[in-house]
């Protein structure tokens, strides 16, 4: 794979780690009636604009149980099962109170809350844990400083030698001037006396 080859799939590999770390810790909104959405490892904050409490549920998938913390008293316990085999689920139900409330889930397989009512509702859903965002956060920002490094260092790192001079273009050395030899005097090193090309005579 040559240079730029190399430089491309760098580029592809850093957008595509700040694209996966932005979408998993930025908080996610839904509203509506008869709302469903998936829960997540983070905590859930709900709102509910009416004055009467509305019926929800928490559903997960398989046979491993939930277990739901709120910030309401009474919002909490742990999942039942409902149904065997590899159709189970873990179902929670409870009333949710008027005005805003949060809940968190731990533990479970694909768990979501659904609202069967057509009361609308809105809700925003962190999708990670604070533990789990800061540790994608990190290494996130390793792995996209390694590219960037690798990107600079392949171009010797040029950039940082323009931010060195204060942005000003790298001065243009004059290459040196070399005179040439002066031209050889033809009688140089000759006997200056002219000879006749013909015998002396008696």
């Amino acid at each position: 794979m040559n240079t730029n080859l190399k430089r491309i799939a760098v580029v592809v590999v850093i957008i595509g780690v700040a694209f996966w770390a932005v979408t998993s810790v930025l908080p996610q909104s839904h509203s509506g009636k008869q709302l469903t959405f998936g829960v997540g490892g983070g905590t859930v904050q709900l709102e509910n604009p009416t004055t009467e409490p509305v019926a929800v549920q928490i559903v997960g998938t398989g046979s491993r149980t939930f277990t739901v913390s709120g910030s309401i008293e009474g919002i909490g316990g742990t999942s039942t099962r409902q149904g065997s085999g590899s159709t189970s689920t873990q179902l929670f139900e409870y009333a949710l109170p008027p005005g805003p409330s949060e809940f968190k889930v731990t533990r479970g397989t694909n768990v979501s809350f659904v609202s069967p009512s057509d009361t609308s509702l809105k809700a925003t859903v962190m999708p990670l844990a604070e533990g789990d965002a800061r540790t994608t956060l990190i290494v996130a920002g390793l792995v996209i400083l390694g590219g960037l490094y690798y990107l600079s260092g392949s171009i010797e790192h040029s950039w940082l030698k323009w931010l060195m001079r204060g942005g000003k273009p790298a001065p243009v050395i004059p290459a040196p001037v070399v005179e040439a030899p002066a031209a050889g005097d033809p009688n140089r090193g000759r006997d200056g006396r002219m000879y006749s090309s013909y015998g002396s005579k008696d």
